[in-house]
This record gives C-alpha cells, sequence and structure tokens, in this order.
C-alpha cells in the first residue's frame, strides 16, 4: 500500500541542478535548486510550495554535543515521532537548534548546582524578570545556556524533550509542472545573520544551498497545495504580478504555464530588487517575453540610484493603466514579504483606486474587499 506523501510522510528526492542567478558583485545569493522528482510520484500545481524538511549545520551540532559532554551515539526517543534514534541524528534532523524557551531554561536552572549560576536563572524565571528573560531567549541559544552552565546535569531525554521541532519550511515551486513533471524548480535566498559575533545562516538556505550533496543527499519533501494563488481557468483573463525577489518564483512558473497553455491573456508583472546588472534574476526569461509581446514588465532596482525605488513607486508611476487592466477584470497576485512590501503595495492600491479611479475613501477598502472575495487580488506572503 502506497502510504500518500504529506507532512507525517515525506519523500526523498536528490538536488539535480544548483546555481546562482545573481551575478558577480551582488551583495544577495539567490540560487535556483532543482529537485529531481523522477524517482516520485509527486505532482504539483502552479502556486503550491514544496514543504522542504531541513537538517542542521554539523557545526552547530557537534558544538551543541560538546556543550552536553555527549558523543552522539546516545539514544534518544523523539517524543513528537515516538521514534528511537541517535542523539546526533535527532540534533541533526528533529530539532531547532536555535529557539531557546522557558521550559529549558527551567530545566538548566533545576539541575544546576553551580550557586552563581542557578542564582542569575533564578531571577530570570520570576515574574519580576520578564523582561529579562525576553531579552535573554531573543539572544541566546539553547548551546549558549549550555556553554554557560557547565555545571548543570540534567538528564538527556528530559532535556531533549524540551527542544523546539525542526518545522519544515516553504518554497513556492517556480516551474510549470506541464512543461516538466521530473523536476521543480525553486528559488532559495541564502539568509544570513550574525550571532554573537558569529555568521551563521537560515537553517534550510544553509541545507539546500551549502549542506545538501548534489545527486547525493536525499531531501524530505511534501507539497504544500494552493487554495486560491494559482491562474486562472479562463485564460483570457489578465494578470497582475507583484514579486520583488524570490516574490518572483511562482510567478515563473505562472508564465511557464500561461505560455504552456497558450492562454492569450495579458501578462504584467512588477519585479524588484537591489542592483539591475547583478541582481536581475531570470533576466533572460521575463524580457524574453516581453520581446515576444507576452509580458509587461515593471522593474524596481532599489539601489541603482541615490534615493531607493520600490516596486510600489512603479506601480504609481504606471497607476493609469494599472487602474485599466483592473478594470478589465485583471487578477492582482502579490507574493513576498507581509511585513513591508505586502502592506506598501496594498496602500499604493488604495491611493491608485482613490486618485484614479474616483473612489472614496469609505468605499475604497470595500472595493478590495470585493475583489478578494471574487478572488481576483490574492496574496502570498510570508
Amino acid at each position: 500500500m502506497n502510504l500518500s506523501i504529506d507532512r507525517n510522510n515525506p519523500f526523498s528526492v536528490p538536488i539535480c541542478r544548483r546555481h546562482l542567478l545573481n551575478k558577480n558583485g551582488s551583495t544577495k545569493q539567490t540560487y535556483q535548486i532543482t529537485l529531481d522528482l523522477s524517482d516520485s510520484s509527486i505532482s504539483f500545481a502552479v502556486g503550491d510550495s514544496i514543504a522542504i524538511y531541513p537538517e542542521n549545520d554539523p557545526f552547530l551540532v557537534d558544538r551543541l554535543m560538546r556543550a552536553l559532554q555527549a558523543t552522539g551515539e546516545e539514544e534518544i526517543v523523539d517524543k513528537r515521532s515516538g521514534k528511537k534514534m541517535t542523539l546526533q541524528i535527532f540534533l541533526t534532523s528533529s530539532v531547532n537548534l536555535s529557539r531557546l524557551s522557558r521550559p529549558f531554561i527551567q530545566c538548566i536552572h533545576d539541575h544546576e548546582t553551580s550557586h552563581a549560576g542557578k542564582s542569575h536563572l533564578y531571577h530570570l524565571l520570576q515574574p519580576a524578570g520578564k523582561e529579562l528573560l525576553a531579552e535573554y531567549v531573543a539572544t541566546h541559544e539553547p548551546v549558549d545556556l549550555l556553554e554557560e552552565q557547565k555545571q548543570a546535569k540534567p538528564p538527556l531525554q528530559e532535556l531533549c524533550n524540551l527542544f523546539a521541532p525542526l518545522l519544515p519550511r516553504f518554497y513556492s515551486v517556480a516551474s510549470s509542472y506541464k512543461t516538466d513533471p521530473r523536476e521543480v524548480d525553486l528559488m532559495v535566498a541564502l539568509a544570513r545573520y550574525t550571532h554573537k559575533n558569529e555568521e551563521r545562516f537560515g537553517v534550510a538556505s544553509h541545507y539546500l544551498i551549502h549542506l545538501a550533496k548534489k545527486n547525493e543527499t536525499k531531501v524530505r519533501i511534501y507539497v504544500q497545495k494552493t487554495h486560491d494563488f494559482t491562474i486562472p481557468e479562463d485564460g483570457n483573463k489578465p494578470v497582475i504580478m507583484i514579486g520583488p525577489g524570490t516574490g518572483a518564483a511562482p510567478f515563473r512558473a505562472f508564465l511557464q504555464e500561461r505560455i504552456f497553455l497558450g492562454a492569450p491573456g495579458k501578462n504584467w508583472l512588477f519585479f524588484g530588487e537591489r542592483n539591475r546588472a547583478t541582481d536581475f534574476l531570470y533576466q533572460d526569461f521575463w524580457e524574453s517575453l516581453e520581446l515576444r509581446g507576452r509580458l509587461k514588465l515593471s522593474l524596481a532596482f532599489s539601489r541603482d540610484q541615490s534615493e531607493k525605488i520600490y516596486v510600489q513607486q512603479k506601480m504609481y508611476e504606471e497607476r493609469e493603466a494599472l487602474w485599466q487592466w483592473i478594470q478589465e477584470g485583471a487578477i492582482l497576485y502579490v507574493c513576498g514579504d507581509k511585513t513591508h512590501m505586502a502592506k506598501d503595495v496594498d496602500t499604493m492600491l488604495q491611493t491608485i483606486a482613490k486618485e484614479v479611479g474616483q473612489i472614496s475613501e469609505d468605499q475604497v477598502k470595500i472595493f478590495f474587499k470585493t475583489l478578494k472575495a471574487e478572488k481576483r487580488y490574492l496574496l502570498d506572503v510570508y
């Protein structure tokens, strides 16, 4: 009996291709990661996401094992799956090594024999130390705590039960199943940050870009189906796609499929990045469609001039045409950062509706609420 491939039963596939999309001199690293699906029964649709179960950096795993004074061969039971495994495998593939919690600190406190160490943690755990605890959790990882509290010797299984789970990361499919069902492309930007003066990388991007060996490492995945974020069934419908950076990933898939299906509807992409010379991701693909009259392209490269320009400014420059497309029944898609970009885009759309569409302040929110209800204003934001 074939088990369904899902969150609880991921399928393992290799990376068959991996190449840098940025050019030399870029301040970013964004890769196309191509997964080989040929030995699987996995299918996907444009708008879907691929869930990736990453693995932790062996360097960080080894450091944590040293802090635990463990060899890595100790047997651990993963409380979530109930499976037995070695400590090294558990720390590599099952838990979040960067997230520190109050129960984890409480456990170390309870088993700390040093008076100074116990006193420090005691103050953090008191109601009056709520703000100090929040600051400590925000700036420390489990390994930091274990290295600070060297006298604490909690039972290994008890401590392992307190690690947060290593959750899957989701990447929009950047290719169409119809054009090639044997592979799926993802756009992966390398995440970097500094922790205690050490350069660190995002767990999933580091795994996919640096750690996983091409054609060798088996990456555990499943497909997260989209609800509504997909191309219209009616190929005549015009589409407006707004996706800076890796937010353009689903739109590459949308356009591949629209072209494959011969959909006659108009396509318009608002794309943004830092510098045109180095960060115009998939430039050849977009420009070839533009030359063929299949794509209207509006570009915002924020660092090519003294004043930063983003996609919402380009939308305002094109406000008359943009409003005309909306009046013609275009479907609006927004993909990318929800904290800033999506909010700025929404604000700009409302501004355009008021200025060009002559919609009153009272009616503009109703207008866009109606567009969302009609599935003509769709967001995939994170």
